[in-house]
């Protein structure tokens, strides 16, 4: 188990983490994830902060870069928004290190979490200090779920607080201040700190934050204070693990708390209310639920395929003839045997493979422990059609083009069936009148050649419900609600 305590500078999160580590009557090992770091031979008796900052730096390094696929997706919203709002450019790559080292805390400690307890006071969800306290941008509610949407989770999270002055005249008094903490007066001590507690009181309002939540105060500083205040932390990591989101529904129509997840595709081609709907039952499932949605028709790049995708932009410039749609399109429409598939659209077709498989592997771990993830298109069985493999159907002569068939299928087939597929249809007519009125208009031939792809699509192994989008939305809403729950 893994268990983060997070809350603003002086709230007293390093001491409360000695004090329930050193409890009696822990029926598992309990260590702090600075004992995973610093109790190794060499390193043991650095005191200076800066020098022990630079050992966790090297010692989660390896976690980090291991744990990459798992965490790219909250990796790139840190730094997008570092480079738009930190306050200079040292603090972007100062707090970007920061960034890696504390989700590097989490991967370490996730490792070591199997038969052991793993107490984190600076962990992956504190980087929302790096995020937006010490950010030049106001504190936004969506801002704040998308970081709790994204960032990788602790079994339980304690949320340690005090009063706004308490927190003040701790932070005065600590001799290891941070930088932005220690050239200001108390006014801009007492400014920094309110906006810290204004960013954790709105992070711990998020619902995949709250479920596995504890909130404590520290206004009590004394000994039996402190002690007062393990003691709570110590039986909220004794109670049973939270359950996941529900599995079932009450005889309200509401969905009730259950172990497991589920994995809930969304397809259908271009200007079917894809993103309406799925929009729509993100907020329904996201009220009383943890819920992660994901785009497999775009994947996000892996360490393997980051590389290829900056080259990408340069290499579509130079050979226009060989970007995938294209290519796509040419193969669809011809009504005898073409030539081999170019070895660039085959590699590429190759890559999305192992991204969309990589991305899915992550959706069904977070299914498994318990959450619903919502998946804007998701492969089909048939090569050829929309988001599935390209390249089985085409001539492939020689040695090198079948060996990226065969790879491209080995890694479609290693991907299960989504739990539930929601096939969203409407007539061709109706998908090119909504797709001229919307404000991302896509070319007509290519919302034609997406349709004609879509018409019938194959998902061996799951269970499909198609529902017509050409009606009244609330009707379609009701019917993608009653789908959802004959699934749970």
């Amino acid at each position: 188990m893994i268990v983060e305590l997070i809350g603003c500078s002086g709230a007293g999160k390093t001491t409360l983490t000695g004090l329930v580590r050193d409890r009696e009557g822990w029926g598992v090992p309990v260590v702090s994830i600075d004992d995973l770091i610093m109790d190794r031979w060499g390193v043991r008796r650095i005191r200076d902060p800066k020098g022990r900052n630079l050992v966790a730096d090297v010692t989660v390094l390896p976690s980090f870069l291991r744990g990459l696929d798992r965490n790219a997706a909250f990796v790139r919203f840190a730094a997008r928004r570092l480079l738009r709002h930190a306050p200079s450019t040292f603090a972007k790559v100062n707090y970007l290190r920061e960034v890696v080292r504390d989700v590097g805390k989490h991967e370490l400690a996730r490792r070591a979490s199997d038969g052991a307890t793993v107490l984190v006071d600076e962990g992956a969800v504190l980087t929302a200090y790096h995020l937006f306290v010490y950010s030049d941008a106001p504190v936004d509610r969506e801002a704040l779920d998308a970081f709790a949407e994204l960032v990788p989770l602790p079994d339980r999270i304690v949320y340690v607080t005090a009063p706004l002055e308490v927190l003040v005249d701790r932070s005065l008094r600590r001799p290891d201040r941070r930088r932005e903490l220690a050239a200001g007066d108390r006014r801009d001590l007492e400014r920094w700190i309110a906006r810290a507690v204004e960013v954790f009181d709105g992070l711990v309002a998020s619902p995949r934050i709250r479920e596995r939540l504890l909130v404590v105060d520290t206004a009590d500083g004394s000994s039996d204070g402190r002690a007062a205040v393990a003691t709570q932390i110590a039986r909220f990591i004794g109670d049973r693990a939270p359950s996941g989101p529900s599995l079932s529904s009450s005889s309200g129509g509401r969905l009730s708390p259950a172990r497991g997840g589920r994995v809930i595709a969304f397809v259908g081609s271009e200007a079917t209310g894809k993103s309406t709907i799925l929009g729509h039952v993100r907020r329904w499932l996201g009220a009383t639920h943890a819920v992660r949605r994901i785009h497999v028709g775009k994947p996000p790049a892996t360490v393997l395929t980051v590389v290829p995708h900056v080259l990408l932009p340069a290499l579509r410039a130079l050979l226009p003839d060989q970007r995938s749609t294209r290519i796509e399109r040419s193969y669809g429409r011809a009504e005898r045997p073409m030539g081999p598939f170019p070895l660039l659209f085959g590699v590429r077709s190759v890559m999305l493979a192992y991204e969309r498989r990589a991305l899915l592997a992550r959706a069904f771990a977070w299914s498994r422990d318990g959450a619903i993830v919502l998946c804007d298109r998701y492969p089909s069985t048939w090569s050829g059609g929309p988001d599935g493999p390209q390249l089985a159907h085409l001539p492939a002569p020689d040695g090198l083009r079948r060996r990226l068939v065969g790879l491209e299928a080995r890694l479609y087939g290693g991907i299960p069936p989504a739990d539930l597929v929601i096939h969203l249809t409407a007539p061709l007519e109706v998908a090119l009148a909504r797709n001229a009125a919307r404000g991302k208009i896509e070319p007509e031939e290519h919302v034609r050649f997406r349709h004609s792809l879509s018409s019938e699509l194959g998902f061996d192994g799951a269970v499909v419900r198609r529902i017509g989008t050409d009606r009244p939305l609330e009707t379609v809403v009701r019917e993608v609600e009653e789908a959802i729950r004959d699934a749970l």
